[in-house]
C-alpha cells in the first residue's frame, strides 16, 4: 500500500497505479485533462456525432439518470443540443426524498422517463448473497444497471446511450482506459462495480439463473449488431464534480444541507445504499468517500496536499448508522450482522493491529506520521 506523492489517494483504492515518480492515475488523468485535450474541438466532435444519431427513432439517445447531479446535467446537456432523448433510472431501494425531489426536477427539463423497479424479494436475496461474499453492497444494483439500460436501448431501438464521466479518467485507471471514449464490456469488467462478475456467476440452487434475467447483459454482439454506441459525455466536455454540481444547481438540482458523506453536500443524496458502497470502502480498502474528495481539491487547486492531511487529521466522518439500518432491513439482517459481514471483509493486507488491539493502517501512520480514528 503506498500513496501518490501529488494527491492523498493510495494503491488499495481499485484502479490506482503509481508511475515511476509515484503519481497515481488520477492525476495523471487530470494533467491530460488540463493541458493536453482540447475542449473546443471535442465539444465540435460531440455536436458532429450528436448529428449522426438525431431524427433516427422516437428518441435520439438514451440517458441513464438517478437524479443526482451528472444525470441532470447530461439531461440538460442533451436538451441543449437538441436532442430528444429517453431517460431512465433503476429505482434504488431506499430513494431519499431530496433524491425524488432532484429526480422529479431533471423529469421536468423535459423529458420522457422511466422508472425500472427491480423485483425487492429476488433483488435483497441477491444483494445479500454478494454482500456477504464480496463485501460490495452495490453490486448487485450495478448488475442490474448496466444490463436492464443496455436492453432499454435495444427495445426501443436507440442508438446512442449517454453516460456521464469515464471514471478511469477522473479518478484513475490505465493510459488506455483514460482515453477511452465510448464504454464497452471490458470497461464494465474493470470500473463497472461488479468485481469482474456477470449474473451468472452468481448462480445456485438458491438463485435461480431464471431469478437472474433481469441482471444479466445482452451479448456483447447484439450492441455491435444493432449499432449501439456507449459514449462518455465526460469525454467531450470538462467534468469535475463541483463544477458539474453548480451547473446543474442552475437548472434546479439541490444540494443537502450538510455533506452525507465525505467532502461536499451534493455528494450521495439520491440514495441510502450508496452511502452503504462508500462506507464499505473503510474495511476494504482503507479510505474513504473523502478521499476521492480531497484528491479531486488537492488536483484542482483548492488545496494543497499537505492541507488535506491537516484536513484528515483535524476532522472525522460519522459512521453512516441511518443508511446502513436502511440496508439491514431491505436485506432482513440485523445490524450487528451487518458488522459481522463488513468485518470479515477487513483487507489484512493493508490493516494490521496495535499494541491495544485497535485496528489501523500503518501505511498510512509511516506515510503521513500520525494515526486516528476516522469513523465514529
Amino acid at each position: 500500500m503506498k500513496y501518490c506523492k501529488k494527491c492523498i489517494m493510495p494503491t488499495s483504492r481499485p484502479g490506482i497505479t503509481l508511475n515511476e515518480d509515484g503519481v497515481c492515475g488520477g492525476c495523471l488523468g487530470f494533467k491530460e485533462k488540463k493541458e493536453e485535450i482540447d475542449w473546443v474541438s471535442r465539444g465540435k466532435e460531440l455536436d458532429k456525432i450528436l448529428d449522426t444519431f438525431r431524427g433516427k427513432g422516437d428518441y435520439d439517445c438514451l440517458i441513464p439518470v438517478s437524479g443526482g447531479k451528472d444525470s441532470t446535467w447530461q439531461v440538460y446537456t442533451m436538451l441543449q443540443r437538441g436532442m430528444k432523448p429517453l431517460a431512465i433510472t433503476i429505482k434504488c431501494q431506499y430513494r431519499t426524498e431530496l433524491g425524488q425531489r432532484n429526480l422529479d426536477n431533471l423529469i421536468s427539463l423535459g423529458v420522457d422517463h422511466i422508472d425500472f423497479t427491480v423485483n425487492p424479494e429476488i433483488d435483497s436475496k441477491f444483494m445479500l448473497k454478494t454482500f456477504e461474499q464480496n463485501g460490495n453492497p452495490s453490486l448487485v444494483e450495478h448488475l442490474i444497471m448496466w444490463s436492464t439500460i443496455i436492453k432499454t436501448a435495444l427495445r426501443y431501438d436507440i442508438n446512442l446511450i449517454v453516460w456521464a464521466e469515464n471514471s478511469a479518467l477522473e479518478y484513475g485507471g490505465s493510459k488506455d482506459d483514460r482515453n477511452k471514449f465510448r464504454m464497452d464490456y471490458d470497461w464494465i469488467k474493470k470500473y463497472g462495480v461488479t468485481n469482474g462478475t456477470v449474473a451468472e456467476d452468481w448462480t445456485d440452487e438458491n438463485l435461480t439463473l431464471n431469478d437472474v434475467t433481469s441482471y444479466r447483459l445482452p451479448d456483447e454482439s447484439e450492441l455491435n449488431e444493432a449499432g449501439i454506441e456507449n459514449l462518455f459525455l465526460g469525454m467531450y466536455m470538462e467534468w469535475e464534480p463541483e463544477d458539474i454540481a453548480k451547473k446543474s444547481q442552475t437548472v434546479g438540482f439541490e444540494w443537502a444541507e450538510n455533506p452525507v458523506l465525505g467532502l461536499h453536500p451534493f455528494v450521495g443524496v439520491d440514495c441510502d445504499f450508496r452511502v452503504v458502497h462508500h462506507f464499505m470502502k473503510w474495511y476494504k480498502f482503507g479510505l474513504t468517500k473523502l478521499w476521492d474528495n480531497l484528491a479531486i481539491e488537492i488536483r484542482e487547486g483548492r488545496m494543497t496536499r499537505k492541507e488535506a492531511v491537516v484536513f484528515l487529521k483535524e476532522n472525522t466522518e460519522p459512521i453512516p448508522n441511518k443508511e446502513i439500518e436502511s440496508f439491514c432491513t431491505y436485506m432482513k439482517i440485523s445490524k450487528d450482522r451487518f458488522f459481522e459481514i463488513a468485518e470479515s471483509h477487513r483487507n489484512l493486507d493493508i490493516w494490521k493491529k496495535d499494541t491495544t488491539n485497535n485496528w489501523y493502517l500503518p501505511e498510512f501512520k509511516n506515510e503521513f506520521g500520525f494515526w486516528k480514528e476516522f469513523l465514529k
